[in-house]
């Protein structure tokens, strides 16, 4: 009988607090490995994707005589989905009556064409549909990758 038995004392704050640290860490390693896993598969997607745009609405100024107006373009991965103008004051409707159908025909044949090139000006406001159409490519070119 020489040997008597030994006890250990654990405090319950002790124990509880231990296991807290440690399940912080082991959540705080596998949060790590999962962001950066799946960081390298995203950039693995985009350069494999074919995408000509980056998604979204991208704005451009454009200014008649102090008067500004508001191009706006619509796009998606792939396509253009809509051009628009807004802001069109007054004084420029009046002072400037063939910018809106100017506007809106170089805006049809793009979303229809999907493509700035081979855009067909009229002949009889040629500098009008100059102007639009420089600005409409300078936003589209705002959203290309």
């Amino acid at each position: 009988m020489g040997k008597s038995p030994k006890f250990m004392v654990f405090h319950l704050k002790e124990l509880i607090y231990t296991l807290v640290f440690v399940l912080l860490g082991i959540v705080l390693i596998i949060s790590l490995i999962f962001m950066f896993c799946n960081k390298n598969q995203g950039e693995k997607e985009t350069k494999t994707t074919n995408s000509q745009y980056e998604a979204g609405v991208y704005t451009s100024q454009v200014t008649l005589n102090g008067n500004p107006m508001e191009i706006s373009v619509t796009l998606d991965n792939n396509h253009i989905n809509a051009i628009t103008v807004t802001n069109v004051s007054d004084t420029i409707s009046t002072m400037y009556p063939l910018v809106q159908p100017a506007f809106d025909d170089i805006a049809n044949q793009i979303v229809d064409s999907q493509s700035v090139k081979n855009v067909k000006f009229s002949k009889d406001s040629k500098y009008t549909y100059t102007m639009l159409y420089d600005a409409i490519v300078d936003t589209i070119n705002k959203g290309k990758k």
